[in-house]
């Protein structure tokens, strides 16, 4: 296991403008067997301190948080996956098509993850999102 900085930028597309947001986290990174598990901890307003894991396999990455809020997203490129959303405000069906996932990788590490998804909520239409992880040491 070793520690990661990780520097994760959300975009969200309202309204035809990209809304931007950059965070910075401390985290650590693993792998096990033919997987990396990459986790920290967030805070999210008026959920407070979010545990938050990525598993990076092959060709999926599953986003898991646990805390005030819990979630398991899944991305898979070309596939559109459910998934629920529980919050302090009560749960959310959640329902994500993922665009784009793409990982790069060196010295075997992974040090870029740029995922493109559209996003349901409760069957209502949420925009599109971009994300994007680079991890460094």
């Amino acid at each position: 296991m070793q520690d990661v900085q990780i520097k994760l930028t959300a975009k969200h597309l309202v309204e035809g403008n990209w809304d931007a947001s950059t965070h910075h986290y401390e985290g650590k990174c693993v792998q096990k067997a033919t997987s990396w598990y990459v986790t920290y901890k967030e805070h999210m307003e008026g959920a407070g301190e979010v545990s938050t894991t990525l598993k990076l396999s092959d060709k999926a990455l599953t986003l898991i948080r646990q805390g005030g809020v819990s979630t398991r997203q899944q991305f898979e490129k070309g596939v559109s996956t459910q998934s629920t959303y529980q919050s302090p405000y009560g749960p959310f069906a959640m329902e994500t098509h993922t665009n784009k996932l793409r990982v790069q990788y060196e010295n075997e590490l992974p040090v870029l993850i740029e995922i493109a998804y559209q996003l349901w909520m409760n069957e209502q239409y949420s925009g599109e999102h971009e994300l994007r992880i680079e991890l460094g040491k």
